[in-house]
């Protein structure tokens, strides 16, 4: 029950702590004061009013009370039903269960039934309790309804869940589903095993497989039958269920028991002996090819050999067996176990026969080999089955064979020049097989040396020194370059003059014929040298020039130049010339030895020569003035000409 009012105030106060008090037949109720009165509170017959008093906070109106409500019956309900069955077949009939309440608890006086087919109710069965066999066919769909009365009033129908006629077919049954191998493991296919039988007598028409993974159901595999190897992983949960057809009805699926599919061992696919030769030279090792269908690690777990079918001590655990075990006419073979950490794998190999051993050859060159000594090197023939062997060798020189060096085990130096390939092969047989190598060289080019030496016995201030290279040499071939450098000048050739005025390093660099250099280096320390000093110069009215100047070196000629141009040389310390004609002539000393022509040491001085003055004589007495002139001119003609021409003092 719910109380509703219209609450006002005259001085326009909100309304604040009004409250409502119901009264059961007259007498309030403590302990109801709320607006709604709960339906758990009454009772049929009851009379019930509410009195509600308005409040603005501060004062309370005048209470009001409601009119009186008479609580009415309630009509009860059929609150559930069950039928027997809800896919009978034409042989079953069926019955139902219901249940019912009334709110004020008044006894049930009357109930009605009545069974509706396809929603049509069929008069014929009101009020019956059981829908007979009789009355159904294939495919029907039945639904019972049920109301009741408590006397006064009735309740609504309630109507069941669909009852399905079925067929009186009885479906198959599928016996016990069993899966097989019992301990399948990642290599093994799956097979669901069952038999199926009708208790009608009908064939089985159709049967469904479904696989089931760790309780998933797998569509892409129903009715795969046996499930694959590669659909399956270790420590996964298979199960089957099967279930029937008559082609009528379907059996319930019946399941196996739970698969768990067990670890696989490793496989081994092959497992060969190899050996480039399958001799003694060479280790025979095992080419082993290993693969685990549940993807664990494989390890190798041992590993044994076998000769002449007796297991020997000799490559235990080793995958390769070592070459100096191998005996021509040995058989062996190995047998070799692998693992995954929990199961093993054995595989034996196929057996192999250690054959004859090729002879070796083995050639070792001389470190650094030049042209001054012979290349020789060091030829060994080695067979391990202890055959007598023998060889021949083939010499080649820049890639020509050199027919002259047949079977030769050496090149004689004469043969031999720096940057020359040289290549031996040698050819060794032990009766059966032949084996052959060979190896190439190039002979070395010695580096050259370089040498200065300073041909001058003195290195003088400004004054042409020599300098040599031809001391310098090359031990297997010749010089073709020399190349002298100092103070930012370079020069070339086996001897180089330099003039210097401070001490200065020289630097040279000699290159052989194949490219390779040397250099040497010499400093060279500048001395004050001799040099012409107190030149003094003269002439006289016949023309003469007197030159004359002191030397403090050692001996050396000296070179007489007037205005540039040789006149003479002289040993001695002065020195006459007789200019061919007068005015300015200017003279250099220059003092000459064997080693070298001064230049600091020269002096110059120059000298102006007046022209020579020649009296005319009167004429001879007796005699004309023309016969006088002739006999002065041919008195005078030799002298002249005499003083006219340079000359030694």
């Amino acid at each position: 029950l719910t109380v509703s009012y219209t609450y006002s105030d005259d001085d326009g106060d909100a309304e604040s702590g009004t409250t409502v008090a119901w009264h059961l037949n007259g007498v309030a109720q403590t302990g109801q004061t709320s607006s709604t009165l709960p339906s758990s509170a009454t009772s049929k017959g009851e009379s019930w009013q509410a009195v509600v008093t308005p409040s603005d906070g501060e004062n309370a109106g005048t209470p009001v009370t409601s009119g009186s409500v008479i609580i009415a019956n309630s009509a009860p309900e059929v609150t559930s039903i069950e039928v027997s069955d809800e896919t009978p077949d034409t042989n079953e009939a069926v019955t139902f269960t219901y249940q019912t309440g009334d709110a004020d608890g008044d006894a049930i006086t009357a109930t009605e039934f009545r069974w509706l087919l396809e929603g049509g109710p069929v008069a014929s069965l009101d009020n019956a309790s059981t829908l007979p066999a009789v009355a159904t066919r294939a495919g029907d769909v039945w639904t019972v309804e049920v109301r009741i009365t408590d006397g006064e009033d009735m309740s609504d129908w309630l109507a069941s869940a669909d009852v399905v006629v079925g067929s009186s077919n009885q479906p198959p049954t599928v016996d016990t589903v069993t899966l097989s191998p019992a301990s399948a493991t990642t290599l093994d296919d799956l097979t669901a095993s069952w038999t199926a039988s009708d208790p009608n007598g009908d064939a089985v028409m159709e049967t469904e497989l479904t696989w089931m993974k760790n309780g998933v159901h797998q569509p892409e595999v129903d009715n795969v039958n046996p499930l694959p190897s590669e659909r399956t992983s270790k420590g996964e949960v298979w199960t089957a269920s099967v279930r029937a057809s008559d082609g009528a009805a379907w059996s319930p699926p019946t399941s196996s028991s739970q698969q768990t599919i067990a670890n696989a061992a490793p496989v081994a696919s092959s497992a060969t002996l190899e050996s480039p030769t399958y001799s003694g030279l060479d280790p025979l090792t095992v080419n082993l090819t290993t693969e685990d269908p549940d993807g664990d690690t494989v390890e190798l777990v041992d590993v044994r050999w076998h000769l002449n079918d007796v297991e020997q001590s000799d490559g235990a655990g080793s995958l390769v067996l070592e070459a100096g075990t191998l005996q021509r006419g040995d058989a062996w073979h190995a047998v070799i176990t692998v693992g995954d950490g929990a199961d093993q794998t054995v595989i034996t190999t196929g057996t192999v026969l250690i054959v004859n051993a090729a002879p070796e050859v083995n050639i070792t060159w001389p470190s650094e080999p030049t042209a001054l000594i012979d290349l020789m090197p060091l030829l060994s023939v080695t067979d391990v089955d202890g055959d007598e062997t023998t060889f021949a060798t083939t010499w080649y020189k820049n890639g020509f064979r050199d027919a002259s060096l047949t079977n030769a085990t050496s090149v004689g130096a004469e043969k031999l020049a720096p940057g020359q390939e040289w290549k031996v092969m040698v050819v060794a047989s032990d009766g059966d097989k032949t084996n052959s190598n060979e190896a190439m060289i190039v002979i070395a080019n010695l580096q050259p040396s370089a040498d200065i030496t300073v041909v001058s016995s003195a290195v003088w201030f400004n004054e042409t020194t020599l300098l040599s290279a031809e001391t310098s040499t090359d031990a297997d071939g010749e010089l073709v370059h020399y190349t002298w450098s100092w103070d930012g000048t370079s020069a070339t050739g086996s001897t180089v003059a330099v003039v210097l005025t401070e001490d200065t390093e020289i630097r040279l660099v000699v290159t052989d014929e194949n490219g390779a250099t040397a250099e040497s280096t010499v400093l060279l320390d500048v001395t004050a040298g001799p040099s012409v000093q107190n030149l003094q110069v003269s002439d006289d009215a016949n023309g003469h020039v007197d030159l004359t100047w002191t030397w403090l070196g050692g001996a050396v000629e000296f070179n007489i130049l007037r205005n540039g141009e040789l006149v003479g040389t002289t040993v001695d310390l002065a020195y006459q010339d007789q200019p061919p004609m007068s005015g300015a002539n200017a003279y250099t000393i220059q003092p000459v030895n064997e080693e070298r022509i001064f230049l600091n040491g020269a002096d110059e001085i120059s000298t102006t020569l007046q022209p020579i003055v020649v009296e005319e004589p009167g004429p001879a007495s007796g005699l004309g003035y023309g016969l006088g002139a002739l006999m002065l001119l041919a008195l005078l003609m030799p002298p002249v000409l005499g003083s006219r021409k340079g000359g030694d003092v």
